[in-house]
């Protein structure tokens, strides 16, 4: 019982390291501050903000359906991007600790996911990965994770 135990724990610890530094090594640059001729000129005039869209490819080049989206929107669909990383990894600290996750909740963060897809926030392929990883860990939902894979390609093949 207590190798099962400290397999378990290890198992957990390497799984939620994993998710840990796939949410770093997505986590986008900041952004890079303005030179002081810059910041003087913006003072003396101001400029109209100028709304471009977000566009983002997938790991495999494949380009993601992208909406026109607004800088402060932008900034705002990073952040839920990055509150939805950190809440997978949650799910799988909860796991290896033996706590079942709230499969509401765990639906709710698909549906974000899907829609975080659509504005070409999140890869489709990586959407798709995490997915698959939370198909293999949550038995009991793989039924509407099967349906979100399939929504999930679907987009995909329409950013085509």
């Amino acid at each position: 019982m207590d190798r099962s135990i400290r397999l378990g724990l290890i198992i957990g610890f390497i799984v939620t390291l994993s998710l840990f530094l796939v949410v770093y090594m997505f986590k986008p640059l900041p952004p890079s501050l303005p030179s002081a001729s810059y910041t003087a000129q913006a003072k003396e005039k101001p400029s109209p903000v100028v709304v471009a869209p977000v566009e983002r490819e997938a790991v495999s080049g494949t380009p993601v359906q992208t909406d026109t989206v607004s800088a402060s929107s932008q900034a705002t669909l990073i952040q839920q991007r990055d509150q939805l990383y950190k809440d997978f990894a949650g799910i799988s600290d909860a796991l290896s600790h033996g706590q079942q996750p709230d499969l509401r909740q765990v639906s709710q963060m698909l549906e974000q996911q899907k829609q975080l897809v659509k504005t070409g926030t999140v890869a489709a392929d990586e959407a798709i990965s995490y997915c698959q990883f939370l198909r293999q860990i949550l038995p009991a939902m793989e039924h509407q994770i099967d349906q979100n894979i399939i929504e999930l390609e679907k987009l995909k093949r329409s950013a085509k």
